[in-house]
């Protein structure tokens, strides 16, 4: 994984999907913290940290009121270096921005051994959480599964966003997980044929990567099968069983998603779709759903 982080961002980069549930979902997040002066953001899987430039640049230009500080606290089981980098990657864009800035690191050896006071929370600031990609690595971990909603609930956020890929293959049966692994890869391939040359370096590390996902899925039983996900009707149960309620996500959040994928060459033949489920958004690629977008508030 640390070999192919470059070949990920690079290949994140030229997917339309991935940009258009980034640029919206930071748009909700926007919108939630507007009125604080004190904002602390809570991420699960930083990465590159490239979406929070918006986030930065919406908060720096707001007038009212005016920003005292913006804390980014990034979750980490391992590359603890890596995730050090992107902190000092935004501290530098801040200060270009003259937006007060902290980063924090929180490392854990696991994500069920995380609690809520070692985020460091301080009076006064509206906490948001950020997810992307990231809570159906434990599908298969269900009591870390939900320590880890427990927890992120005693931080009493404002808000949670959460991006999840839009797929069924947590199924008992090889035959429905075949059929299921089918259907969402043939689109993601079709995609990339769309969106990448096939002589691109990261689309064939990216390819070899998915490869290893589908004998995962397919091939593996029990502990063995790492690779799970779920749709959002089954997240949307999972949530709502630890009280927390699905929040409309606005037309700016909308907007941001389309405006974005205006900006990719194979996403102008409105390849890239867009579908409402409840309160959510489902970005799909020429009809066929790919990625889940929804907004939370605990209660």
């Amino acid at each position: 994984m640390v070999n192919l982080k470059p070949a990920l961002l690079g290949f994140f980069l030229e997917i339309p999907l991935y940009q258009a549930t980034r640029f919206a979902g930071m748009q909700a997040i926007i919108e939630s913290v507007a009125a604080a002066k004190r904002v602390h953001l809570i991420d699960l899987e930083i990465r590159s940290g490239a979406q929070y430039m918006l986030l930065m640049q919406a908060l720096a230009t707001q007038h009212e009121p005016q920003v005292e500080l913006l804390t980014i606290t990034a979750v980490g089981t391992t590359l603890r270096h890596e995730i050090e980098e992107t902190g000092k990657t935004l501290a530098y864009f801040a200060k270009t921005l003259n937006l007060p800035f902290s980063f924090k690191v929180v490392m854990v050896t696991s994500l069920k051994d995380l609690n809520e006071n070692l985020f460091e929370l301080h009076k006064g600031e509206v906490v948001a959480i950020h997810s992307s990609i990231t809570l159906n690595h434990m599908i298969r971990l269900p009591n870390c599964l939900e320590s880890l909603i427990r927890v992120l609930k005693n931080t009493n956020p404002q808000v949670m966003v959460v991006t999840e890929i839009e797929a069924n293959d947590n199924l008992l049966s090889f035959e429905d997980r075949f059929f299921e692994v089918l259907f969402y890869y043939s689109t993601f391939f079709d995609c990339m044929e769309d969106c990448m040359a096939r002589s691109d370096q990261n689309r064939m590390m990216v390819e070899e990567l998915l490869g290893q996902a589908i004998r995962n899925i397919i091939a593996n039983e029990g502990e063995e099968r790492i690779v799970r996900h779920m749709k959002i009707d089954a997240w949307r149960a999972f949530f709502s069983s630890f009280g927390l309620v699905e929040t409309e996500l606005s037309m700016s959040s909308l907007y941001q998603a389309e405006l974005v994928v205006k900006n990719f060459a194979c996403g102008k033949g409105k390849s890239c779709t867009f579908e409402k489920n409840g309160k959510s958004l489902i970005v799909g690629w020429k009809g066929s759903p790919h990625l889940s977008l929804s907004v939370w508030k605990f209660h």
